[in-house]
């Protein structure tokens, strides 16, 4: 898909993020002796979930642990079905070619790390531009921009050898690469140092 069919499509004037009537359970695995397993009663973590999300909104998907967070942020990137229910970006279900999700259309950091150790910063900025059909001067001036503004460690330093705070930042700087008309972002703050959640 070329990307100006994507933002031809994210373009019209409809919600950034609209869920109706979402349900989903997992099923539960239990041990039971000599480490044979047999499922238990499933465990319902969305339960007819609506939501709206405007162009330009900031949102919070606020809850308790195992509430059914992630497994709804899952569902708008295109990365889980849903046992019931409707979820579109921009107007259209994620997978459908024109809603560049997954894809073009959305920046998303998920709650683990998800960079590649055997990366440098600059080679996992630089592959992730790629992917998104960024252009190598595109690529070049969003990571000087995102390099001070989170306070990344240099291009050159391996992202193995950084903290885990670090690790997160250029996870959150993969998602925000792009500059994406929609920006998921799973428990964000998450091992963030307290100066750089406040910028």
């Amino acid at each position: 898909m070329e990307l100006s069919q994507v933002e031809a499509a994210v373009a019209e004037p409809v919600m950034a993020v609209s869920v109706r009537e979402a349900w989903h359970e997992y099923g539960r695995w239990r041990r039971r002796g000599r480490g044979r397993r047999r499922p238990s009663a499933p465990e319902t973590v969305l339960q007819g979930v609506n939501m709206t999300v405007r162009r330009g909104e900031v949102y919070a998907l606020l809850g308790r642990s195992g509430c059914g967070k992630t497994t709804l942020l899952r569902a708008l990137v295109g990365q889980l079905a849903l046992d019931d229910g409707e979820v579109r970006v921009f107007g259209r279900a994620p997978g459908d070619p024109l809603a560049g999700v997954p894809g073009r259309a959305v920046g998303y950091m998920p709650q683990e790390v998800a960079v590649h150790d055997g990366f440098t910063v600059g080679e996992t900025l630089a592959f992730f531009g790629r992917l998104m059909g960024m252009k190598s001067a595109a690529i070049r001036k969003s990571t000087d921009t995102l390099v001070s503004a989170l306070r990344l460690p240099g291009s050159h330093e391996l992202v193995g050898a950084l903290s885990g705070g670090e690790k997160r930042r250029v996870s959150l700087a993969v998602a925000m690469l792009h500059a994406p008309p929609l920006l998921v972002l799973d428990e964000p703050t998450v091992g963030l140092d307290p100066l750089l959640r406040h910028r």
